[in-house]
């Protein structure tokens, strides 16, 4: 029952030929006239030597992204140009340098110096697969669900794992770099890049992420933090702005990239294409200064997203370190040289810009063990698929289950399988491409629902025929509806990079050779007319839908893009051999205009005369720039909801299964450290009260006192329970005020009407009444509990809980010299 393709890893792997080593690059201690080879000395040690080395040129070319225009031997080579059967010459084809592979230029690549025993690094693209890297014969990888379900889960260890997976797989591709996992907030439904992020919610997106890189690094290879920061939409991403509060820039979106930091240790991070409060992120040295490396002590490198510098001085001066690019824009030889010789820049901060991206490549044997080779025989597809089916498990939410109408069981003799081929007809994953054309990462095998829905009646020995409907013909799926005992209608949405989506409903689908495009709201109306009664919707989506039609219908399943085990992930819950455990990692509203996108201010934003540069593409059409307004400050996603006293169509955090859960007996103990108040203790005891085993993730929210400021409580801990039928379990999780995520903490701005200076100011942390909420969601919290806490400091500085303040200023020797320089 199971798709299969072969993989490029197994035809490499026998046609490998030898590959010559750049000398020197194992030496160890014969590093003859390369001292920096010697794994002997620290990786700091090496960079100096390697930077004391090296010719100005030679630092130019390895501050961007490359192109070649000869192989080694000087002969023009010929290279298969990008997403196109055509060839063109003069470009990037590094000849011998990794059997097996069809190069092709994916502007993800970093030239090595052969004779420095530099290694040519190749990044790929993150997400929920490995794809998109300097081969064109993309290696076939497991298809994992959409980040929105990974955070659906609430569970650390499957987002390491899944972590795990994609580190492994770039590994076996020979990829030194994986960029990913993205990390904006879902501030509103309509971003086309939500289905890469995990959740509105900071904690809960800070806390999966970390568990990710982790999973990444873990294997050898470097994790990159996207896109810092303010990446919240895709329409004009690069010419726009935003305008956000300093309290929601530091408290909001911030905040998972500076937990992740600070608990994870990214080998980098991409700057991104807004510009943010009156300064592109990438030109930023607020940003890539102040906050990321002086605040956050983040001790690793920065590279552009494409076509996101926009000045080379200040971008040397803000410390990216890298331009990615099809070709250098801004940091080619030309324009450095310039600034160079007009003073504007030193060589100092030239080598500030390699120092950190070779002592990551020491510190992770990127510069000794070249990765040569693909290989195949570290990575089990069957594994690795096992992992992602349970994912797309643990992550389905289930919205509505009226009279138990799920799970399905024998009686049920015919069921009818309806809706659109993306959706009902094959696995959905993740697209990986600019254009809504579905296209995804190569898989071993794919699991269509159909196929998952006959592996589970059959395994279940039940008498019962899947038909299924493509959906093009509403009429004719109707019938097919009336005449079943059972409907499962299978609908989704299409979100892609560059645009936002038009429609919170169920856009159109390009079908078939001609891009047909097929609709899916006239469907969903004739077969809900034919025989809504015993229908089960099952949504395939990026994240929230209006659902107009909700009352209608029994059961609504959510989804997501499950990834390749698809059909035997989404049976299994259908039918009850898994019970559904996911929680929503975003609210869903009931309107097109409500919360943090009620205004056009806020979502798309208005044109403003800046004096840049505005409308689409990368340099805009000459129009005024278009401005994100940010307005609503804290109140984004269920802080909205709460603070406005309005009832969301589900809340965040919000989740059903096939048995019930009751709390009882919550306990806040205060801890002490080195004689003063270090955090809590939150204890509570969790009991399944129905009929079958299931899982609860349990959240735990924390209320400020009303000096903070806050609109209403916010996340600070959460714990996936598992129980059999009638078992109890007491859960303890523990909130130390020094935690990354600043719980018990607010940010004070330096000046708050000056968006330009967002990052100057200080958590503060006030002494007074708090109160701890347990439960369900951010809607249904039974236990509640006022505790009053005295800080003997007053003020945690930003410094969280693992790497202090200063490794700005040491460890990349990126520090802000002169206020907001190198």
């Amino acid at each position: 029952m199971i798709k299969r393709i072969s993989s490029i890893f197994l035809t490499a792997a026998i046609s490998m030929s030898t590959l010559v080593v750049p000398a020197n690059a194992m030496n160890g201690g014969t590093e003859g006239t390369n001292p920096w080879l010697n794994t002997k000395l620290s990786a700091e040690e090496r960079t100096k030597l390697l930077l004391d080395e090296m010719t100005m040129e030679q630092k130019i070319q390895q501050i961007a992204i490359s192109r070649f225009n000869e192989n080694d031997t000087g002969e023009t080579v010929v290279i298969k140009k990008k997403g196109t059967d055509k060839y063109q010459s003069g470009e990037f084809a590094p000849e011998g340098t990794l059997p097996g592979c069809e190069w092709q230029d994916t502007g993800r690549q970093i030239r090595g110096i052969e004779e420095l025993g530099i290694p040519t690094i190749r990044m790929t693209n993150g997400g929920t697969g490995v794809k998109g890297g300097s081969c064109g014969n993309d290696p076939v990888a497991t298809g994992l669900p959409s980040t929105p379900a990974m955070a659906a889960t609430f569970d650390q260890e499957l987002n390491y794992e899944a972590g795990r997976i994609l580190g492994e797989e770039t590994r076996a591709f020979a990829h030194h770099v994986l960029l990913g996992p993205g990390m904006n907030l879902i501030r509103h439904p309509y971003g086309g890049r939500n289905y890469e992020y995990f959740s509105e919610d900071p904690y809960l997106t800070g806390t999966l992420a970390t568990e990710q890189v982790k999973g990444i690094q873990d294997q050898g290879v470097q994790a990159q933090l996207k896109h810092l920061a303010g990446n919240e939409q895709e329409t004009e991403r690069w010419t726009m702005g935003v305008q956000v509060p300093s309290k929601a820039m530091n408290e909001l979106y911030m905040l998972p990239f500076e937990m992740t930091v600070k608990d994870a240790d990214p080998a980098s991070v991409m700057c991104s294409f807004p510009d943010v409060n009156g300064t592109y992120a990438c030109d930023s040295s607020e940003l890539l200064q102040d906050a990321l490396r002086v605040k956050w002590g983040f001790d690793g490198y920065v590279m552009s997203d494409r076509r996101a510098i926009h000045n080379t001085v200040s971008a040397i001066k803000a410390g990216t370190n890298v331009e990615l690019d099809w070709a250098p824009q801004y940091y080619t030889e030309e324009k450095i040289q310039e600034a160079l010789d007009s003073g504007q820049v030193t060589e100092d901060d030239i080598d500030n810009l390699l120092r950190p991206r070779y002592v990551k490549m020491i510190e992770f044997g990127q510069m000794d063990e070249p990765y040569d080779k693909f290989l195949p025989e570290i990575v089990d597809p069957m594994a690795n698929g096992d992992s992602a089916r349970e994912m797309a498990e643990e992550g389905a939410v289930l919205l509505k289950n009226d009279d138990s109408f799920l799970p399905l069981d024998g009686k049920q003799k015919s069921i009818a399988l309806i809706g659109l081929e993306w959706f009902a007809g094959e696995a959905k994953m993740s697209p990986r491409s600019i254009r809504v054309n579905n296209e995804n990462v190569v898989t071993p095998y794919t699991v269509t629902p159909k196929q998952g829905l006959e592996n589970v009646i059959k395994e279940l020995g039940y008498d019962t025929k899947v038909t299924y409907n493509d959906g093009r013909d509403p009429e004719a799926a109707a019938k097919l509806a009336a005449e079943s005992d059972v409907v499962l209608l299978m609908v989704g949405d299409t979100p892609a990079e560059t645009i936002d989506r038009e429609t919170l409903g169920f856009p159109a689908i390009p079908l078939g050779k001609n891009a047909d495009w097929v609709e899916q709201e006239p469907l969903i109306d004739a077969v809900l007319e034919a025989n809504a009664e015993n229908t089960a919707v099952v949504l395939k989506t990026s994240g929230t839908v209006l659902m107009p039609w909700l009352n209608e219908v029994p059961a609504v399943l959510e989804a997501w893009f499950p990834g390749m085990e698809d059909g035997n992930a989404v049976a299994n819950l259908l039918y009850g051999k898994v019970n559904p455990s996911g929680k929503l990692p975003m609210t869903f509203g009931a309107t097109e205009r409500e919360a943090a996108f009620a205004t056009e201010e806020q979502f798309p934003g208005t044109r403003q005369d800046t004096g840049k540069p505005g409308g689409p593409g990368p340099y805009g059409n000459g129009s005024h720039q278009l401005i994100a307004q940010y307005t609503e400050g804290l109140e984004m996603g269920y802080r909205w909801y709460e603070a406005n006293d309005v009832n969301p169509v589900f809340p965040f955090g919000y989740g059903l299964s096939y048995t019930t859960f009751a709390y009882d007996d919550l306990k806040v103990k205060k801890v002490q450290g080195k004689g003063s108040l270090s955090g809590i203790d939150v204890s509570f005891t969790i009991t399944n009260t129905g009929d079958v085993a299931g899982k609860e993730a349990a959240q735990v929210y924390l209320t400020l006192p009303d000096e903070a400021g806050q609109p209403t409580k916010r996340l600070v801990n959460f714990e996936k329970v598992d129980l059999e039928p009638g078992e109890s379990k007491q859960v303890t999780v523990r909130i130390n005020q020094a935690d990354s995520n600043h719980p018990f903490s607010y940010f004070i701005p330096e000046e708050p009407d000056n968006l330009g200076n967002w990052a100057d100011g200080e958590w503060a942390t006030v002494d007074g009444k708090y109160r701890v909420h347990v439960g369900g969601s951010s809607a249904d919290t039974p236990l509640e509990k006022d505790v009053p806490l005295n800080f003997k400091l007053n003020k945690d500085n930003g410094k969280g809980n693992n790497k202090g303040n200063n490794k700005g200023n040491n460890g990349n020797g990126q520090g802000n010299n002169n206020g907001n320089s190198q």
